[in-house]
C-alpha cells in the first residue's frame, strides 16, 4: 500500500501552476476543480484510507510535513528572483486547490489534516498567510456583478 507521506505532495506538485492560475475564474474554476480531484483520485482514497487508521493523527502529521518539507526545498532552491514567485505561485496553489480539495472529501477528519497542513506551512513560511477554505465558498467568492452590471456581460464584450 502506498504512504500518504509520499503521495500527499502529488496534490501540490502535480498541479500545473499556469493552468491552476488560468481556470481560477467563475466560468471555468468548478470543471478545473473537478478535474484536478478526479486526476488525483487515489490520494484522496488514501486520505480516506489514513482516517481509518488508529494512528492517523501521527500519520496525518507525517504527509503534512513532507508536503510542507516539499515546498521548502522547491522554494529554498527556486534561484535569488524567482524565490517570492515560487512561494506565491504554490501558496495560491494550496489555497485554490489543494486545500479545498482536502475539504471536499466530506469526512470528518478532514480539517484535521488541513489544519496540520496550514499550522506546519504557517512554521516553514512565517509570513505566509494561508488558511483552509472550502470549495464552496472560494466559489461563493466570485463576484457575479460589478456595479451593478453582470461580470459575464462586461467581459464578454471586450472579447
Amino acid at each position: 500500500m502506498a504512504d500518504l507521506k509520499n503521495e500527499l505532495p502529488r496534490l501540490l506538485f502535480d498541479l500545473d501552476v499556469k493552468a491552476g492560475l488560468k481556470n481560477f475564474k467563475k466560468n471555468r474554476y468548478e470543471d478545473f476543480f473537478k478535474a484536478y480531484r478526479d486526476d488525483l483520485s487515489s490520494v484522496y482514497e488514501l486520505i480516506n484510507e489514513t482516517y481509518e487508521m488508529p494512528d492517523k493523527e501521527e500519520k496525518i502529521n507525517e504527509a503534512a510535513l513532507s508536503l510542507v518539507n516539499k515546498a521548502k526545498n522547491k522554494h529554498e532552491n527556486a534561484g535569488f528572483f524567482k524565490k517570492q514567485q515560487t512561494l506565491l505561485d504554490m501558496q495560491c496553489m494550496m489555497v485554490f486547490y489543494v486545500l479545498p480539495g482536502i475539504l471536499a472529501n466530506g469526512k470528518e477528519d478532514d480539517r484535521m489534516l488541513t489544519d496540520s497542513i496550514v499550522g506546519q506551512w504557517r512554521a516553514a513560511f512565517p509570513d505566509s498567510k494561508i488558511d483552509a477554505a472550502s470549495y464552496d465558498e472560494l466559489f461563493a467568492g466570485f463576484r457575479n456583478t460589478i456595479f451593478g452590471f453582470s461580470v459575464e456581460d462586461i467581459f464578454s464584450k471586450n472579447k
